[in-house]
C-alpha cells in the first residue's frame, strides 16, 4: 500500500500516540498540541508558512497523507513527519519554514536559546514547551521581550547552501533532552508511519466494497486520534478529534470501543476503563478527560452497561477477569444515578443539563431543567439487566436477583410514567409536566427491544419514520419550530444517535428500516467525511470535520451491512 492522500478539509495530520497535530483551519496551516484544553486558544502552537531565503512568504498547497504532510510550491517543498508522541521532523528542499506564535492571549510565553543553536519556546496556555533545532540549515527566532512575556514569537528555518533543510521540533513538559531523535532518517520516519497505519487499516472492520474509501478514511481518523498514556490518560486513549474537540467524553469512548473490539480487544477495554480509572467516592465517572484536566461538572448517559453487553457477545473480547474488575465500578455508577440524580424521590433519575444526556442543546431541555427523560431510564434498565447477568457469571446469585428485580420494577414504572399511549415523552422533574418539542431523544428506549410490548414497539417505530430524511435520522423534526440546519442537537444527524436507533430497531425486529438508515449514513459519511455531525437535509459535514465516534459508527454500520449481505 502506498501513501494515502486525503482531502485536507476531511482530516488532520497526526500519528498514532502523538500529542501533535497539523490542521488546515481558518485559512491557515496550524501546528497544535494535545496537552492543552478544549478550543483553539489552548491547543494552537504555531501558524506555518513557507518562505524563501530572504524570509519572504510564498504561497503553497497542502497535501495531507497518512504518513506525512507535504507543503508544495513552484520554489520547493517542505515535508513534515511526526516521528513519535512528541517529535516532528522537517525536511525541506529549496525553501524554508516560518512558524509564528501570536501571544496576545497568552500571559507568559517566551523564547530563549540555551546554547546559541537550539531554542526553547514556552507556549504557556497550551501547557507545553517546544524545543526547536536544525540538523541542516539555519534557525533564527525573533521574540521581543515585553516585561513578563514575548509579544510574538517568529521562528524561521532556512535551508543550507545546498538548499536542504533538516529540522526537529520536540514537545516537552519539564526537560528537553536533545539527541534522541535527531539521527532519524526522514525517509525511514515516513516509512515507519506508513507501516503503522497499514497494520491498523488491515485490522479495521471490513465493510462492503462500495464503502472502501470511507473505510480507509475512518481508519485513519481513528488511528491518528490515538494518544499514548500520559497525565490523566492512564491507558492509550482515542480522542474525539485532534482538530479542536480534543478530549474524550464518557460516552463517546463507548462507540470507539465497540468499533475496535474485534481488531484489538485490549484497546476496546482500555477505552471503557479510561473513566472508571477516575471514578470518585460517590460512584460518578468524569464527564470528560484531557491530558491535563478532567471534569465532574456534567456527566454523560449510562450506556456503559449496554456497551459491555455488546462486547461480551463477541467471542474472545472480554475475559472473566475483566468482568470481575468492572462489576463493582459499574454497580456504583448505576447506583449514583438513583442516589444523586433523583431530587423528587420518584424513582426516575433526571438530567440536570442537556450536556448530561449527550444531546447538549436538544429541545427536551429547551424549557429548563431538571428533566426526567425516558432514554435515561431505558439505559439504566439495560445496565441493571447487564449487572444481573454479570453477577450470575460471578456466582453472586443474590446480587443477580436484586438487579433483575430493580430492572423489572423500573421498566414497569417507566412505561406508566413516560408512555402516553402513542409515544414516549420527557417530563419536567418535580412537576412532571410533559416537555414539548420534537426531539429524537425520546425514541432511544427502542434499545430495550423485546422488553417493550409489540404495540409500544410498533407505535414508536411508526412515529420515528417521520424523522428520517434522505441522509438519515434528524435529531429534531425538520418541521419543528426549533429545527436548525446547523443547530447541533436541534436537527443535524449524529453518529451515536443513529447507531443507538439502528441497534434499537434491530432489537425490535425492524431489520429493513435499520439497514436502510445504515446505508444512508455510510453513503453520507463517505461523501462528506467523518464529521462531528451533518446537515439532515443536505448530508453536508458540519462542525469538527475529523471525529472518531463518527468514524467508528461508520465502521460498525458498514460491517453490519456486510454481514447482512453475505
Amino acid at each position: 500500500m502506498g501513501s494515502v492522500e486525503f482531502q485536507q478539509e476531511q482530516v488532520i495530520y497526526s500519528h498514532y500516540g502523538a500529542y501533535i497535530s497539523f490542521t488546515w483551519r481558518k485559512n491557515a496551516l496550524l501546528m497544535q498540541s494535545m496537552f492543552g484544553g478544549l478550543g483553539t486558544d489552548d491547543i494552537v502552537l504555531f501558524t506555518l508558512n513557507m518562505i524563501k531565503d530572504a524570509g519572504e512568504a510564498i504561497s503553497f498547497k497542502t497535501h495531507m497523507f497518512s504518513d506525512h504532510l507535504s507543503l508544495r510550491s513552484d520554489a520547493g517543498v517542505v515535508n513534515i513527519c511526526i516521528t513519535d508522541d512528541t517529535t516532528v521532523r522537517i525536511h525541506a528542499d529549496g525553501v524554508g519554514l516560518r512558524m509564528t506564535r501570536s501571544t496576545i492571549e497568552s500571559e507568559f510565553d517566551g523564547a530563549f536559546s540555551p546554547d546559541g543553536k537550539r531554542w526553547e519556546i514556552n507556549a504557556y496556555n497550551t501547557k507545553i514547551k517546544a524545543g526547536l533545532v536544525t540538523l541542516r540549515g539555519q534557525l533564527t527566532v525573533n521574540a521581543p521581550w515585553n516585561r513578563v512575556r514575548s509579544d510574538d514569537i517568529i521562528a524561521e528555518f532556512l535551508p543550507d547552501d545546498d538548499g536542504i533543510l533538516e529540522a526537529e521540533i520536540h514537545l516537552f513538559e519539564s526537560a528537553w533532552v536533545p539527541g534522541a531523535n535527531e539521527v532519524t532518517n526522514f525517509k525511514d520516519a515516513v516509512q515507519s508511519a506508513h507501516d503503522s497505519f497499514a497494520r491498523w487499516l488491515d485490522a479495521t472492520l471490513p465493510v462492503p466494497e462500495q464503502w472502501q474509501v470511507g473505510r480507509t478514511l475512518a481508519a485513519y481518523t481513528n488511528w491518528s486520534a490515538m494518544v499514548s498514556p500520559r497525565g490523566h490518560y492512564k491507558r492509550p486513549a482515542m480522542l474525539m478529534s485532534k482538530n479542536w474537540m480534543n478530549k474524550v467524553w464518557s460516552w463517546d469512548n463507548c462507540f470507539n470501543a465497540l468499533a475496535h473490539a474485534e481488531q484489538d480487544p485490549q484497546l476496546a477495554w482500555d477505552q471503557i476503563m479510561l473513566f472508571f480509572d477516575h471514578q470518585d467516592e460517590h460512584g460518578a465517572i468524569p464527564d470528560h478527560l484531557t491530558h491535563s484536566s478532567m471534569s465532574f461538572r456534567f456527566f454523560k448517559p449510562p450506556i456503559h452497561g449496554w456497551t459491555l453487553r455488546k462486547l461480551m457477545q463477541l467471542p474472545d473480547v472480554i475475559t472473566i477477569e475483566q468482568i470481575e474488575a468492572i462489576y463493582e465500578p459499574l454497580a456504583r455508577w448505576t447506583n449514583w444515578w438513583f442516589v444523586f440524580r433523583d431530587d423528587d424521590g420518584d424513582g426516575f433519575p433526571q438530567y440536570n443539563h442537556g450536556n448530561e444526556s449527550g444531546w447538549d442543546n436538544g429541545t427536551v431541555f429547551a424549557e429548563g431543567v431538571p428533566v426526567e427523560s425516558p432514554d435515561l431510564s431505558a439505559y439504566l434498565v439495560i445496565q441493571m439487566d447487564v449487572l444481573a447477568d454479570i453477577a450470575t457469571l460471578l456466582g453472586k446469585t443474590d446480587d443477580s436477583d436484586q438487579w433483575k428485580q430493580r430492572a423489572d420494577e423500573l421498566l414497569t414504572r417507566m412505561m406508566a410514567h413516560f408512555w402516553n399511549g402513542e409515544q414516549f415523552v420527557a417530563k419536567h422533574a418535580n412537576s412532571h409536566e410533559v416537555v414539548s418539542g420534537h426531539s429524537t431523544l425520546v425514541f432511544m428506549p427502542l434499545l430495550l427491544g423485546e422488553r417493550l410490548s409489540v404495540e409500544v414497539r410498533q407505535k414508536t417505530i411508526n412515529a420515528l419514520k417521520r424523522f428520517i430524511t434522505a441522509y438519515g435520522v434528524a435529531t429534531e423534526h425538520p418541521e419543528s419550530d426549533y429545527y436548525e440546519s446547523d443547530g447541533y442537537w436541534r436537527g443535524p444527524i449524529w453518529a451515536p444517535s443513529t447507531y443507538i436507533l439502528v441497534e434499537g430497531l434491530l432489537a425490535c425486529g425492524e431489520e429493513a428500516m435499520a439497514l436502510d438508515i445504515s446505508r444512508k449514513f455510510c453513503d453520507m459519511a463517505q461523501r462528506s467525511g467523518m464529521a462531528e455531525n451533518y446537515d439532515a437535509l443536505t448530508g453536508d459535514a458540519l462542525r469538527d470535520r475529523a471525529y472518531t465516534w463518527t468514524a467508528s459508527v461508520f465502521l460498525l454500520l458498514g460491517n453490519l451491512l456486510l454481514k447482512k449481505t453475505v
